[in-house]
């Protein structure tokens, strides 16, 4: 039996598995992305990941047929490379992962945004089963977006579909590593909730230095009713729903799968979100369109990845 790899690359932590054809996942691993450090350390530390899952595929008597990787920021799809920068990892501009992955393994690669491979690994066996026009956000320490049309990923003219973490919901408001003004991910990724969340505790005295506060604490303090913590979420929510408004009127999607942050929030902020949208778009476009977590979690990417390689082996 022929098995994938997948990868996922991050901000924070590079995630990878071995699968099926099918996206069935029999070995997962995590480690640090190394985000911040050279681009050779990064290709570096994801050639030891594929390294270990060869070796697996070799121990069960199985080859590894290719190899489907997800990263932040715009790919060309067609090439398998950067285009630009991406925002959360600063040596990462122009980054040849496809070339730099074949010449090395000699295996077959395919790359895509990650919030792409997100998007479908949820159409194919996650929230979006049944559904042919998908909108997927996903929160981590950036907002990514993918768009599933017709059962396929729309990647736009130019690669650049779906990037709404930098649609603009103020118009000159807090600065986002992208270098924009306002954009959605500088209210909504994880950062910006744990500087909100922050602000709040310095006013009433209690002092958190940046590093020792993450998503997972603001929730946790959340379900312990903490009122600081729970408008922090809010706070986000609201301000997803209101740039989700902006997307639908645009995109007219059946529905909105929410993934990573506040989809482990619980199912009382994703409908906070649902409620916020609707409230801020048109009846005609909102009525039925429905706002839902992603039931993949962590392993949306990697599945997503796996899956990309798999089918574009049939083609």
């Amino acid at each position: 039996m022929s098995l994938f790899i997948g990868l996922d690359l991050g901000g924070t932590n590079l995630k990878y598995a071995l699968g099926t054809a099918t996206g069935e996942i029999l070995v997962k691993l995590s480690k640090p992305s190394l985000a911040s450090q050279s681009q050779e350390t990064i290709f570096a530390n994801m050639f030891a990941a594929v390294d270990e899952l060869v070796a697996e595929a070799n121990r069960r008597g199985e080859t590894v047929k290719a190899i489907g990787a997800g990263s932040p920021g715009v790919i060309d799809f067609e090439n398998g490379h950067l285009i630009g920068n991406a925002p959360n990892l600063p040596s990462w501009t122009d980054a040849p992962i496809k070339k730099n992955f074949q010449q090395h393994f000699n295996i077959p690669t395919w790359v895509d945004n990650d919030a792409n491979l997100m998007a479908f690994a949820e159409a194919r066996k996650g929230a979006g089963q049944n559904y042919r026009t998908i909108l997927c956000i996903t929160l981590g320490t950036g907002i990514g977006g993918g768009l599933i049309i017709n059962n396929e990923i729309y990647r736009g003219s130019h690669f650049s579909a779906a990037e709404v973490g930098h649609i603009i919901i103020e118009f000159g408001g807090r600065p986002c590593n992208c270098g924009n003004q306002g954009c959605l991910e500088a209210y909504t990724a994880a950062p910006a909730m744990i500087d909100r969340y922050r602000r709040k505790l310095k006013r009433y005295g209690v002092l958190f230095k940046i590093d020792e506060l993450t998503t997972e604490i603001i929730f946790q303090k959340a379900e312990m009713n903490e009122d600081l913590a729970k408008a922090t979420i809010m706070e986000t929510c609201d301000y997803l729903g209101a740039g989700i408004a902006s997307i639908v009127h645009i995109m007219d999607p059946e529905i909105v799968i929410i993934g990573g942050g506040i989809a482990e929030a619980g199912p009382e902020f994703i409908n906070r979100i649902e409620l916020v949208a609707k409230n801020n778009a048109l009846k005609s476009i909102t009525e039925k369109v429905k706002v839902v977590k992603a039931n993949l979690n962590k392993e949306a990417g990697v599945i997503g990845a796996i899956m990309l390689a798999s089918e574009n082996c049939r083609k």
